[in-house]
């Protein structure tokens, strides 16, 4: 499959979300109200999100986009932080208008540790890398060809529910997948 050049983006606008979205965290905590269970209620929905996106739309719908990746993990590819900010911040409005300001600060908290885990599990010489080898092992499975399984990037939790994690063997262990970013 050939990869495309229709998700490249410049480094600012992939960058930028690492700076909005704290921000955003902490606006959407600040103008409360801040209840834990909302928070972690809104981690689990990012995961599913997350879990959900990467399933049935990058490796369906916008397969050749996302294959880039596949091809190329350190391109600078994904939907712009201009949008994703922007999303995000209307969201903030809209859930603080329902009293629900911390289920959106948790959604956003689990995007961003959706963003940071994947920028760090493709970069090896990162002093984090070494705090999370399963998930660089499942990610690492995944972008192998024809491994339609581990779509979950920051958690396996939904790939345990719904069926679709698999572990890496100790004879791929051997082989070296998971040894190094892909």
């Amino acid at each position: 499959m050939a990869a495309s050049n229709k998700w490249l983006i410049s480094s600012l606008a992939y960058y930028l979300d690492f700076f909005t979205v704290p921000l955003l965290i902490m606006v959407a905590l600040l103008i409360g109200p801040v209840l834990f269970w909302q928070m972690v209620a809104g981690v689990l929905i990012w995961s599913f999100v997350e879990y959900a996106m990467h399933r049935f739309l990058f490796h369906s719908l916008y397969r050749r986009e996302h294959w880039t990746h596949h091809v190329d993990v350190l391109a600078l590819i994904g939907i712009s932080s201009w949008k994703t900010s922007a999303a995000f911040l209307a969201l903030v409005v809209l859930f603080q208008a329902l009293g629900m300001a911390s289920l959106i600060a948790g959604v956003m908290l689990g995007y961003l540790a959706y963003i940071s885990v994947h920028y760090v599990m493709h970069r090896p010489e990162h002093p984090l890398y070494r705090f999370i080898p399963g998930l660089v092992r499942n990610h690492d499975l995944h972008h192998q060809r024809g491994v339609e399984k581990n779509f979950g990037v920051s958690s396996p939790l939904w790939d345990h529910i719904l069926g679709t994690y698999v572990a890496v063997s100790h004879a791929e262990l051997s082989e070296g997948v998971g040894s190094k970013a892909r």
